[in-house]
């Protein structure tokens, strides 16, 4: 979206919206623009997975350790209850059984879990990649030569990509929205949740599914606590979800777990704060879209943009003052 387009939605001026996103990308809550093919291209499944260890591990090394392994991880961090959890997208029962098999002989782990699940983020729209698969599409090669201006770029204005395919203004605008309304690939801003100082509120929510559904229960949370919501998945062969609150201070979470555990239909009830130390690799989305370009000669290896890993390592004081 354009400034313009962004200032009429908020009711603000194009020059206050530019400020606005030029003040969160100093402050390193905006670190990125990107544009990612759909889960249906990539043909993979997301998994959440828990690991334990006996506490012998560096637990910065360790992460590192993973991610430096399994591109496929997106990203693993430690949790105040000193586990890790781990996001990973996997393209088949081989890719998933390895990744298990892997971590589980980890020195010091101790148990390794892991679930299927899909996203449901009341919070976005219905076409995000928190809440579609998308579309597998073959790309002509008139989108091809688009997707590689956006590759390099996300935030290119139509102007500069007419410049750089020769396509007139018009064309390029019918491409793009070819593009968005295909579902083959998805925008996204990369951003930090903890810059502001906020944490991550997590819940593991057992419930019996005789009674309700992982979408009700996800729904009535979003609608209940509308500014701390997140994100939410739920698990695919188990009655069990998992939701991502944001909270500036851990107390605030208690009264969101009792109001909880008065419904009957609840059965059990982990929370824990995600300790602000993550790495996250790149996307296996983006690595697709690479993937696509080079096979169509848009794109050779030297110049695909390696992105560093994303990593947030807390301070111990700050780990102190949160009551972590």
């Amino acid at each position: 979206m354009s400034y313009q387009v962004l200032a009429r939605k908020l009711s603000i001026s194009p020059n206050t919206v530019k400020h606005r996103i030029n003040r969160l990308h100093k402050q390193k809550v905006i670190v990125g623009f990107g544009v990612l093919v759909s889960m249906e291209m990539l043909g993979a499944e997301d998994v959440l997975g828990v690991i334990v260890t006996d506490g012998t591990e560096k637990a910065m090394e360790f992460i590192k350790q993973i991610i430096a392994r399994w591109p496929i991880v997106n990203c693993c961090y430690r949790t105040s209850d000193r586990r890790y959890e781990y996001w990973a997208r996997v393209s088949g029962a081989s890719e998933t059984l390895g990744l298990k098999m892997y971590l589980e002989g980890l020195n010091g782990v101790t148990d390794v879990e892991m679930r299927p699940v899909v996203y449901l983020s009341p919070n976005m729209p219905p076409n995000s990649i928190m809440n579609t698969r998308g579309k597998k599409v073959v790309f002509t090669q008139h989108q091809l030569q688009v997707l590689r201006c956006l590759y390099q770029d996300a935030r290119l204005p139509v102007s500069q990509i007419a410049q750089q395919t020769g396509f007139t203004h018009r064309r390029v605008r019918k491409i793009l929205r070819e593009l968005e309304e295909g579902g083959g690939i998805h925008f996204v801003v990369g951003f930090d949740a903890f810059a502001l100082g906020d944490m991550e509120y997590r819940l593991k929510i057992c419930y019996d599914d005789a009674q309700t559904t992982g979408p009700d229960i996800i729904m009535a949370l979003y609608e209940k606590y509308p500014e701390a919501f997140w994100w939410a998945t739920i698990t695919t062969n188990q009655p069990i979800i998992d939701v991502g609150l944001l909270i500036d201070r851990p107390g605030k979470g208690m009264p969101i777990i009792q109001d909880l555990k008065e419904s009957p239909f609840i059965k059990s009830i982990e929370d824990f704060v995600s300790y602000p130390r993550v790495i996250g690799n790149i996307s296996p989305l983006r690595r697709r879209l690479e993937e696509i370009l080079i096979e169509a000669g848009l794109l050779t290896e030297p110049e695909i943009i390696r992105k560093t890993p994303i990593l947030i390592d807390a301070k111990p004081q700050d780990s102190a003052k949160n009551g972590l």
